[in-house]
C-alpha cells in the first residue's frame, strides 16, 4: 500500500509539472531568503564500490543478497559521482543551487568501521567539499 501511495504521489507531481495548464514556478514566488538546494545519499550516487579502499556497506550486502525487491540492482556504479563529482558540482552551480546536502560514505572514509581513516576516502570527501 505504501508503494502505491508513493507511485501515486510521483505520478501526480509529474502530471502537475508537465500539464500544459500548470503554472511555471519562479524564484520570485519564494521568500527572498529561501535557499534552493539538492541532496544525495552516498550509496545512491557515488558508485566506485570496490575502489580506493572502500569496503562493503550494509546496503551493498543487502542489495547483493537479492533483497532489493523493488529494484534489481546495486550501487556499485550508481551515478559514478566518485569520478564525476566536479562535473556534478558544476551542474548544480549552473542550475543556480545554493545548497548541497550529501551523506558521507563511512565504508569509504573508515572502511573497518573504526580505527584508521582511509586517506583516499578523506581525499574524495575533502575535494567534494572544496568544490
Amino acid at each position: 500500500m505504501r508503494l502505491v501511495l508513493k507511485v501515486f504521489a510521483v505520478v501526480e507531481l509529474v502530471l502537475l509539472i508537465v500539464h500544459p495548464g500548470a503554472q511555471a514556478f519562479s524564484r520570485d514566488q519564494f521568500p527572498r531568503d529561501f535557499v534552493f538546494g539538492a541532496s544525495t545519499s552516498a550509496y545512491q550516487v557515488e558508485g566506485a564500490a570496490n575502489e580506493d579502499g572502500r569496503k562493503p556497506s550494509i546496503w551493498d550486502t543487502f542489495s547483493h543478497a537479492g533483497n532489493a525487491n523493488l529494484y534489481a540492482g546495486d550501487g556499485d556504479v550508481a551515478c559514478d559521482h566518485y569520478h564525476k563529482y566536479k562535473e556534478d558540482v558544476k551542474l548544480m552551480a549552473n542550475m543556480g543551487l545554493e545548497a548541497y546536502r550529501f551523506s558521507i560514505s563511512w565504508s569509504r572514509l573508515i572502511p573497518d568501521g573504526r580505527g584508521q581513516v582511509n586517506p583516499k576516502g578523506l581525499h574524495f570527501t575533502t575535494n567534494l567539499l572544496m568544490n
